[in-house]
C-alpha cells in the first residue's frame, strides 16, 4: 500500500505543470551557475598566475634593495577550486596582500573594488540557487499537499477506503520529497560532468569528498522547506493560507534572520572600525620613523672618529649597526601592529561567532556558513590565509634587512645586483577536510534536527487532521 502511495504521488507531481516548469528552470540555472563558476575559476587561476609572474619581476627590476624594501612583495591567495560550486566571499575580499617593513600586511584588490557593479548583483552559484530558488519551490511543491487534496475531497475519499493516516503521510512525504529531487538531480550530475571535462579543473580525492558533503546540505536543506511545508499543510484549512503562512516563514527564514543577528551583534559587540586600527599603526609608525631618525645620526655623531681613523672598519661596524637597529625598529612595528591586531582580531571574532550563532536558527545562515567551509571559500579560510602573511612579514623583514645591510658600501657606492634567490617564500598549510567537518557539525545538526521536527509536527497534525 505505502508504495502504490508513493508511485501515485511521483505520478501526480512529474505530471504537473509545475514539475515541468521547475525542471527546465533548475537546468538552465544550476548549468548556467557552474559553467559561471568554472569560467570564473579559469579566469582567476589565470590572473593569479600572472600576478605572480608579474610580481617576481617587478621585484627583481628594482634598482636596489631600498627600493625593493619600499616596495615588498604582493603575496597572492590562489583560487578556490569549489569556489566553482559556492563562490563565499572570494569576489567581495582582496586577493593579494602586500607585504614590506613598513605597513601591516591587509587583503587589497577585491574584484568587487575593481568592478563594483558586481557587488550590486553578486555571484551567481550553485548555493545562491539552492538557497533561494529550490527552497521556494521546496514550497510550491508542498504548500497544498494535505490541505490541497482536502479541498478536492480526495484526501476525505482515500481515507474512507481504510488508508492508515500514518502510511498516506509517509507515502505523501517520499513520493513528494523524490519528486522534488529529480529536477535537481539530473542537472547536478550534468554538472559534475563539466567539472571532469574541462581542462583546468583539476579535482582531488579531498576535494570530491568536500563536494558530496555539499551536496548532502543541500538536500538537507531543501528538506528543511519539504518537512516545513508538510507541517504547514496538514496544520491549516485552505491553501492559501497555507501558501501565504510558508511564504512569511521563507523570508523570515532566507532574508530577516541573518541580517537582523548581524546588526544586533554589532550593536552588542561593537568593534572599532578598520579606520581607527589604521590610525594607531600609522601614529605608531610615525613615532618609530622619527626615533629611527635619531638613533641614526645619534649613533654617527658617537662613531665619526672611526670613520676618519679607520673607513673599512667604519663601513663594516655601521653595516652590522645598521642590521640591527633595523631590525629592532621592524620589530618594534611588528610587535605594536600584532598586539593591536590581536586585540581587534579577538573582539572581531567575538562578534562574528555571536552573529553567527544567533543566524543558526535559520537554516539559510546553516547552509551558507556550512558550505563555504566546505568549499574553504568562507570567512575563516581567509583568516587563516592573512594570519599566515602576518606571520610570514617578520621572516622577509629580516631577509630584507639583512640585505640592506649588506648592500651597503661606501668605497665606490655600488649597489650589488637584486637576487631573490635566497628570499623566503610565504607558505600556507592547506585545511585538512575532518577539521573543516568538525567547524560543520553545528550546521549539519541543525539542519537534521528542524527535518525532525518539523516532520514530526506534520505526522501528528496529520493523525489529528480533520478532513471534512
Amino acid at each position: 500500500m505505502l508504495r502504490d502511495i508513493i508511485k501515485k504521488e511521483i505520478l501526480d507531481n512529474i505530471t504537473s505543470p509545475k514539475f515541468v516548469f521547475t525542471f527546465l528552470l533548475c537546468t538552465i540555472l544550476i548549468l548556467l551557475s557552474v559553467y559561471t563558476g568554472v569560467t570564473n575559476y579559469r579566469a582567476e587561476k589565470k590572473e593569479h598566475t600572472a600576478s605572480l609572474a608579474l610580481n617576481k619581476k617587478n621585484m627583481e627590476s628594482q634598482p636596489n634593495f631600498s627600493s625593493l624594501a619600499g616596495i615588498g612583495v604582493k603575496v597572492s591567495k590562489p583560487p578556490q577550486v569549489l569556489g566553482t560550486v559556492v563562490n563565499g566571499i572570494e569576489e567581495a575580499v582582496g586577493r593579494v596582500a602586500p607585504v614590506n617593513i613598513v605597513a601591516d600586511p591587509n587583503l587589497v584588490d577585491s574584484k568587487y573594488s575593481s568592478n563594483p557593479v558586481f557587488a550590486v548583483f553578486g555571484p551567481l552559484d550553485l548555493m545562491f540557487i539552492v538557497k533561494i530558488v529550490l527552497s521556494l519551490f521546496a514550497i510550491l511543491f508542498t504548500y497544498d499537499a494535505i490541505v490541497g487534496e482536502k479541498e478536492k475531497g480526495t484526501l476525505k475519499l482515500a481515507l474512507s477506503n481504510e488508508v492508515p493516516r500514518d502510511r498516506l503521510i509517509l507515502g505523501k512525504a517520499i513520493g513528494g520529497y523524490i519528486s522534488l529531487l529529480l529536477p535537481l538531480l539530473i542537472p547536478l550530475v550534468l554538472s559534475l560532468i563539466i567539472l571532469l571535462i574541462t581542462p583546468d579543473i583539476s579535482l582531488g580525492g579531498e576535494d570530491w569528498g568536500r563536494l558530496l558533503l555539499i551536496f548532502l546540505m543541500f538536500f538537507l536543506y531543501l528538506s528543511v522547506f519539504f518537512s516545513l511545508g508538510l507541517f504547514v499543510s496538514a496544520r491549516t484549512s485552505r491553501s492559501s493560507t497555507s501558501f501565504l503562512v510558508l511564504l512569511f516563514i521563507w523570508v523570515v527564514f532566507v532574508m530577516v534572520i541573518p541580517k537582523v543577528a548581524v546588526i544586533t551583534a554589532g550593536q552588542i559587540r561593537p568593534i572599532p572600525s578598520v579606520h581607527e586600527i589604521t590610525a594607531k599603526k600609522d601614529a605608531f609608525l610615525q613615532q618609530i620613523q622619527t626615533e629611527s631618525q635619531k638613533g641614526y645620526l645619534d649613533w654617527v655623531q658617537k662613531n665619526r672618529t672611526d670613520a676618519q681613523k679607520d673607513p673599512k672598519a667604519f663601513e663594516e661596524k655601521f653595516r652590522q649597526f645598521l642590521q640591527n637597529y633595523q631590525q629592532e625598529m621592524t620589530s618594534k612595528i611588528d610587535e605594536n601592529n600584532s598586539a593591536i591586531e590581536r586585540d581587534y582580531q579577538q573582539r572581531k571574532r567575538a562578534q562574528q561567532n555571536l552573529a553567527i550563532n544567533m543566524s543558526r536558527i535559520s537554516p539559510a545562515s546553516a547552509l551558507t556558513f556550512g558550505s563555504m567551509t566546505l568549499a574553504k571559500t568562507g570567512v575563516n579560510d581567509f583568516d587563516r590565509f592573512l594570519a599566515s602573511v602576518r606571520a610570514y612579514k617578520p621572516i622577509y623583514t629580516k631577509w630584507i634587512n639583512s640585505k640592506l645591510a649588506q648592500s651597503i658600501n661606501f668605497q665606490t657606492g655600488e649597489q650589488p645586483k637584486i637576487s631573490l634567490d635566497d628570499m623566503p617564500q610565504h607558505t600556507i598549510e592547506p585545511e585538512w577536510l575532518s577539521r573543516s567537518l568538525v567547524r560543520t557539525i553545528p550546521d549539519f545538526a541543525l539542519l537534521a534536527v528542524m527535518i525532525i521536527v518539523f516532520f514530526v509536527g506534520a505526522y501528528v497534525s496529520f493523525l489529528r487532521y480533520d478532513v471534512r
